[in-house]
């Protein structure tokens, strides 16, 4: 898990305009400043970066708020 939370920690950091450190309670829109496009740019891109494709009904903008909902969203998919 801690590989999974490195590569998901560079693409956070890759995709937002972030630069502090990354722990799970850090709220993607008002901590690291994700909106609406950059957050379909994430999911893109961790789709890329794990080879995966997220269905639809995972990706609920009232579900993913922080760092650590998109551990457990990727965590689902890389097990």
């Amino acid at each position: 898990m801690f590989m999974v939370v490195e590569a998901i920690n560079e693409v956070l950091l890759a995709n937002s305009f972030y630069e502090g450190a990354i722990t799970k309670k850090l709220s993607l829109a008002d901590d690291m400043g994700i909106d609406s496009l950059r957050m379909v740019e994430l999911i893109v891109a961790l789709e890329e970066r794990f080879n995966i494709t997220f269905k639809e009904s995972d990706l609920d903008p009232d579900v993913i708020n922080t760092v650590g909902d998109l551990y457990t969203l990727v965590d689902k998919y890389t097990l």
